[in-house]
């Protein structure tokens, strides 16, 4: 079972005051195309539970939408940022918005905290992930969950996969799960579930999480359910138990998902 947060040492920063909605200065530049960009929304594939509402966009639709306008909708910060990032944080961020409104009728700008990881309303949880193709996000009461990650990945070629297995896995990871010829499907889940921790404890812990600080230690394909757990001795051992994560894997893609109740 995924233990959620120790009180006598976890702490949440304070929120910032949000900066203009997406979708309100897409409102302002160009009102015609409102019911184009929301026509495109979609749910998200991630496999979330009830109250936890996840949206996606296709980017290249919404490129075909609104690249003239994507300059100026993202915020300052990334204004010398590639074509391609300023789309997926744009495409990220109309689905952070889109979803909050689902969960609370308000559709409020998400400021970008420390190291560009979102901020979410005192009220909400929720999480956004984005590919080359597509960009999604979810959101959910703070009164019913308490942390929430989500990560989406194209899976890995031969490369990526070696990289992964190199790179991002634990010895007992490599050991066990890699024992020969590294399955890309298997190593691109374990990527994704540590991607998908690292941005829901972001909140409480407050720092940079290496890959080997977590470990993938149970893995059920056939219900797409995995458990991570931090590394005995490693310094979130003392703060978290373990992590039930949910995986769904859609044609060239995989998407995990942790969800902790409050």
């Amino acid at each position: 079972m995924t233990q959620a947060l120790h009180p006598a040492t976890d702490r949440i920063e304070p929120f910032p005051v949000p900066p203009p909605s997406c979708w309100e200065r897409l409102a302002r530049l160009a009102p015609h195309r409102l019911g184009a960009v929301e026509a495109i929304l979609a749910p998200a594939p991630h496999a979330l539970p009830p109250g936890m509402v996840g949206l996606g966009i296709d980017l290249q639709r919404l490129h075909a939408l609104a690249h003239d306008l994507v300059p100026a909708l993202v915020p300052q910060a990334l204004q010398r940022a590639s074509a391609s990032r300023q789309l997926g944080h744009l495409g990220g961020r109309l689905c952070a918005e889109a979803a909050m409104a689902a969960v609370n009728g308000r559709r409020i700008g998400i400021a970008i905290g420390e190291a560009g990881a979102p901020r979410w309303p005192a009220d909400l949880v929720g999480s956004i992930s984005h590919t080359r193709g597509g960009a999604w996000a979810c959101a959910g009461p703070r009164s019913t969950w308490s942390m929430v990650g989500i990560d989406s990945e194209r899976i890995a070629d031969a490369d990526g996969t070696r990289s992964i297995v190199e790179l991002c896995c634990t010895i007992e990871e490599r050991r066990r799960w890699f024992p020969q010829a590294p399955d890309p499907l298997l190593a691109t889940l374990l990527f994704s579930a540590k991607e998908s921790v690292y941005k829901a404890i972001h909140p409480t812990v407050r720092r940079f999480v290496e890959f080997d600080e977590v470990e993938l230690v149970a893995l059920d394909f056939g219900r797409g359910a995995l458990r991570l757990q931090p590394v005995a001795g490693g310094p979130l051992a003392t703060r978290f138990d373990s992590f039930a994560l949910t995986a769904v894997v859609a044609g060239d893609q995989v998407h995990t998902a942790l969800v902790v109740a409050a």
